[in-house]
Order: structure tokens, then sequence, then C-alpha cells
């Protein structure tokens, strides 16, 4: 192989590094999750084993919850600037959601020391809220999801699940595999 060879071979490599970098900070997942740094210093020998148990126990169950809360952001998110373009949170969403979110995003700010947790407002929402997005915008969703109720009695349980797991709380096995099928059913509805 020429020097000029290796060259533009190293340089590409370098090149597709950055690019990989650039995506994942972007929040595109291009890498195996082994990838991923945990918080320093957590291990289990430093913990109840009862407490690491229940730990392990839910975190499957925040990644589902995490993930399925962002799918249904993204999913309103591209619905409604579809439709109303990009000023459509100020057009369609109740005066009441944008309050709550407001005051969320004002309390962070007091906070400069620590990162905020979205760029946009769909990422203050709450999970209640983003379900009352789709029905008050009945008309722009009612194609996709089935009808109100089929919604909120999911958005109500995801919501409920949410509360407890986000705050250390655990779910039985039960509630665990009723998430899984609401996640599941969910993810069937909107694609």
């Amino acid at each position: 192989m020429s020097e000029a060879t290796m060259r533009q071979f190293v340089f590409s490599g370098l090149l597709l590094q950055d690019s990989l970098d650039t995506l994942e900070k972007e929040g595109i997942n291009v890498r195996k999750s082994g990838d991923l740094v945990p918080v320093s210093r957590v291990v289990e020998a430093d913990f109840n084993p009862r407490i690491w148990h229940d730990a392990n126990s839910m975190a499957s169950v925040y990644q589902a919850i995490f993930c399925i809360e962002n799918t249904i952001r993204s999913f309103i998110v591209e619905r409604m600037s579809e439709r109303y373009g990009l000023d459509w949170w100020e057009e369609k969403v109740s005066s009441k959601i944008k309050k709550a979110v407001k005051s969320l995003k004002e309390e962070e700010q007091k906070n400069k020391f620590f990162s905020s947790r979205s760029d946009s407002e769909i990422g203050y929402t709450m999970m209640g809220n983003l379900g009352q997005i789709i029905t008050d915008n009945w008309s722009d969703f009612s194609d996709i999801i089935p009808n109100q109720a089929w919604l909120n009695s999911r958005m109500q349980d995801l919501e409920m699940a949410r509360n407890i797991v986000m705050h250390t709380g655990v779910l039985p096995q039960d509630e665990i595999e009723r998430i899984t099928s609401i996640v599941r059913d969910i993810l069937r509805q909107i694609g």
C-alpha cells in the first residue's frame, strides 16, 4: 500500500469516527449499547442486595417508558408539524399545558449549572399532557388512534407506572407485563 493510499485510508477513518461521534451527540445511536459509559463507582457491593435487585428489575421498565414517552413526543411533533408547520405549538396547544411547560423551563433555568432536558417545549410536556395534546387536536390524530378512550386508558396506565418507577418504586410482574403490552399496542398503532 502506498503512503498516499495509507493517508487516505487513515483520513477516511478519522472522518468516519467524527461523523459517528456527531450522530451520537445528536442522540442517534450508531454504536452498540455496550459502548455507553455507566455512572462511575456504582457497584453492586455498595448497596443492599434488595435495592440492587429492585433497581435491576426496574431498569428495563424505565427504558420502555423512556422510549415510548419520547416516541409519542416525536409522533405528535411530526404529525402537527406536517399539518401546521413549525409554529404548531403556539397555535394548537392549550394555554394550560403551555403554562405548565413554561413553569418547568423557568424552574430549570434557575439551575444553570445543570443541563436542560430539551431544546423544545414538547420535551418539557408531561406524559398526561401528551395525551391531552392528542385529544385536544383529535381531528389530526383520529385516523391513527382508534378512539380517545383507548388512548386515555393507556396514557393513564403509563403515567401511573412511570411515576412509580421514576420515584424509585417497584412494579409487580403483572404490571410490568401490562406496561409491556401497552407499549407494544401503542407502537403497533402509531407505527
